[in-house]
């Protein structure tokens, strides 16, 4: 999303923003999840989430997603399917992702399918909502998920889960961290591997009847290895070389809508990644960081052309995007109370189709070079008084190939963007309570498919970056004693995005065209709380979302504005578990209420209340052994009535629909899982008591 404005009117705007609020005491050694908390102001809110401290049985990222704040996973079917990242309000294409500081998305790929993301045990993630500090890369105009890879700092030893379930559900995972050179180096491996039919029943709107969903199994493989060394570059304090690896590979049967299932589209995923990091402490208050990495995503699909219908097409594509970067940073005092940390990096991407067949038109192949530079600052002027800031400017450079034969394009030779981007902040400690807000102004290039066009996507040379002007403001309470801990946190933003790049119907052949015309407001409140004392386990997240808009073209009538598609109004997911022993059960609601698929608002999805049970038993005289047991959607919801519409005539009876995030993407019903945890030398603390 987007807003066009100068330079100084977005400082201008971070400036007024910029009131209230900090401690980093939730920064210190908290055992428990801290949702919402952040170690540096410069990063504003932020949601953390470790596959370890769960309180459900983690099958996959977006799994473990669902309970944070800020966020909402949109589903097209079970488990480890195509699955998107919104972050207040955002569209997926809006989130960058990273692993081990690697970008995921890019260019090519803005639209990271979660399910594409490795899981390991002990797997950890955090969620910058909206703002991401300079350090970390150019971010986002949606706020950054990053995934962060096993560490070698982390303690010796061996984790392995298990898992089976419903719909031929099987899936192990296993982590390794052994120390060398005398403990002064680490070498990690995880291996992480799923597989399932995802054959569930679900109702079909054409038949009126139940049936069963039909291609739509996956299976995968990732590996991960790390490996930490000292090495001695003769002056000062040694430096720390680490280096990450990352391999994967995916099978995705794709089933289609439930109105028109395709029931032969396969789709194939590859992915390699390396980086390399070198840290030298260059004083006893500073760090240099140099980072390089490289990245290659093979993607390959197929899908039979049957004809039953006039939409039917044949697609076949074999597509590779490679990509290689670095980057340079300082971390240290600066000053008396002030911290800074300042970083330059580049990048280069190339996206390029293989032997690509679509009666659409296929993209053709494009290159992106960008630069960029930024630094954050943190200063307390005062002990319990802290202020942040944050900019960057990034630039980058598309160029396209000639277009190949059949193509709906007409590719442009290059396209040029600037974008300068930064926000402020202010935190206040009083007492056990947090007072923070920030606001600045955030921006997105746009991808080669709606820069250039292919598969049913006219080029369009003259897009401009989306971008948007954001604030937000909130409290979080922190208690600490030796039978309770507790956090919790109260915030509530508004973004006022223009220069949406929306992608609009062109001509009579139904191709699609991305024009920057859109634009859009976005206010919302997140609450989550994290409580855990004798016995009991309290985890809750709210996010609560009005939506408008702006878009002329799909505006209702004067003074009327349609909410955005694919976000709900309402989105609660809250656990209660209840220890005794080496036993404990859980249960567990999710609500998502007032959810549209159309941009229009003409085409509600059924609200749903899903509950959950489950239950865990560490096993006697084997404590590094844990068992569980979960049961998803307990009183088998598959139908819900959509909500009426304003302009409905009275009287007409509503028929029931499948539950989903997507219209005529069903969700399963009941499914089960059964797993094991085995974690060799590990002390299990139970579940509830306040973590020492």
């Amino acid at each position: 999303m987007r807003r066009r404005q100068s330079w100084p009117a977005c400082v201008a705007a971070m400036l007024v923003a910029s009131t209230a609020v900090s401690s980093r005491a939730d920064s210190a050694g908290s055992d428990i999840t801290v949702r919402g908390t952040s170690a540096s102001t410069a990063s504003g809110f932020v949601s953390k989430g470790t596959e370890a401290d769960s309180t459900r049985e983690v099958t996959d990222v977006a799994s473990l997603l669902e309970p944070l704040p800020g966020v909402h996973v949109r589903r097209l079917g079970a488990d480890d399917t195509f699955s998107t990242l919104s972050i207040r309000g955002s569209t997926s294409s809006e989130v960058a992702v990273l692993f081990a500081g690697v970008p995921l998305t890019g260019a090519a790929d803005p639209s990271l399918d979660l399910a594409s993301l490795p899981l390991w045990p002990g797997a950890r993630v955090k969620v910058y909502r909206s703002f991401t500090p300079a350090s970390i890369g150019s971010g986002s105009l949606g706020g950054t998920l990053t995934l962060e890879p096993p560490k070698p700092t982390d303690a010796e030893g061996t984790l392995a889960w298990f898992g089976l379930g419903s719909y031929g559900e099987a899936r192990l995972r296993l982590a390794d961290v052994r120390a060398v050179d005398d403990g002064r180096g680490r070498v990690v491996t995880a291996l992480s591997a799923a597989r399932a039919t995802d054959d569930f029943t679900y109702y079909d709107t054409t038949h009126l009847a139940y049936a069963t969903r039909q291609n739509a199994e996956f299976a995968n493989l990732q590996g991960i290895a790390s490996v930490a060394l000292p090495l001695d570059l003769g002056r000062g304090e040694p430096a720390t070389v680490t280096t990450t690896a990352l391999a994967q590979s995916r099978l995705q049967h794709l089933p289609g809508a439930a109105t028109s299932p395709t029931l032969f589209a396969v789709l194939t995923t590859n992915r390699e990644l390396a980086s390399v990091d070198v840290a030298k402490p260059t004083s006893s208050t500073g760090t240099a960081h140099l980072v390089g990495w490289m990245r290659r995503d093979e993607v390959s699909s197929h899908d039979e052309m049957r004809r039953s219908s006039p939409y039917d097409v044949a697609l076949a594509s074999d597509d590779v995007t490679t990509g290689a970067g670095g980057s340079a940073s300082w971390r240290g005092t600066f000053a008396r109370r002030v911290i800074v940390e300042a970083r330059v990096d580049g990048s280069f991407e190339r996206f390029a189709p293989g032997n690509d067949e679509s009666e659409l038109g296929t993209e053709p192949g494009a290159t992106r070079a960008s630069v960029g530079g930024g630094a954050d600052l943190d200063w307390r002027p005062f002990p319990r008084w802290g202020l942040s800031g944050s900019g960057r400017l990034d630039a980058n450079v598309d160029a396209a190939d000639a277009l190949p034969l059949g193509s709906t394009s007409v590719a442009p030779t290059q396209g040029t963007d600037f974008r300068p981007t930064g926000h402020l902040g202010s935190e206040v400690n009083v007492g056990p309570v947090t007072l923070a807000t920030h606001g600045g102004a955030l921006a997105r290039a746009p991808s080669f498919v709606e820069r250039y066009g292919g598969g049913g996507v006219i080029a369009n040379p003259t897009l401009v970056p989306e971008s948007a002007l954001t604030a937000d403001v909130g409290a979080r309470y922190a208690l600490r004693s030796s039978r309770i801990r507790a956090q919790l946190e109260l915030d509530g933003f508004a973004t006022h995005a223009d220069e949406l790049i929306t992608l609009m119907p062109e001509g009579a052949l139904g191709l699609l065209k991305a024009e920057n015309i859109a634009s859009a407001r976005i206010f919302g409140v997140e609450a989550s709380a994290d409580v855990r004392g004798y016995g009991f386990d309290v985890r809750a997240a709210y996010t609560g979302l009005l939506t408008f808009n702006d878009d002329p073209s799909v505006a209702a009538g004067a003074g009327s504005r349609p909410p955005l598609p694919g976000r709900p109004a309402h989105d609660f997911v809250g656990d209660i578990a209840y220890s005794i022993g080496p036993l404990r059960v859980r249960y567990g609601i999710d609500v998502i209420a007032r959810l549209y698929a159309d941009d229009a608002g003409n085409v509600p999805v059924p609200d749903r209340v899903l509950q959950s049970t489950g239950v865990r038993l560490l096993v006697p005289r084997v404590p590094s052994l844990r068992l569980a047991f979960d049961v998803s959607n307990l009183f088998d919801v598959r139908t819900g009535i959509p909500a009426a519409l304003p302009n409905q005539l009275p009287g007409l009876a509503v028929q029931p629909a499948p539950i989903g995030d997507q219209f005529n993407y069903p969700l399963p019903g009941r499914t089960l899982l059964f797993t094991a945890r085995w974690a060799p030398g590990e002390v299990v603390s139970t579940a509830g008591e306040a973590p020492r």
